[in-house]
């Protein structure tokens, strides 16, 4: 795994992301924190509903989430209905 600055990071970031595409994680240090770039598996609403939910509940809870959780909510709502539409 390997560990960097974000001002290390920057002028390299396509370079980075093919690696992390790859399956090599990279952790990012801006200041004090990390930050971990990870692959992700796009997720299919048919088929990984209970990993979709698990992932937009994660969100609501989080403390960094920026919308409240009703404003989640409307959006899973509307993006329910516009799926269910097609």
């Amino acid at each position: 795994m390997k560990t960097m600055t974000v001002r290390d990071a920057k002028p390299q970031l396509g370079k980075l992301v093919e690696q992390v595409q790859g399956g090599a994680p990279v952790i990012l240090v801006p200041g004090d924190k990390l930050a971990k770039l990870e692959r992700s598996e796009l997720l299919d609403p048919e088929c990984d509903s209970p990993q979709l939910e698990a992932l937009l509940l994660e969100a609501v809870r989080s403390p960094h989430a920026p919308y409240s959780r009703q404003e989640l909510e409307a959006v899973l709502n509307k993006v329910g209905a516009d799926f269910r539409e097609k």
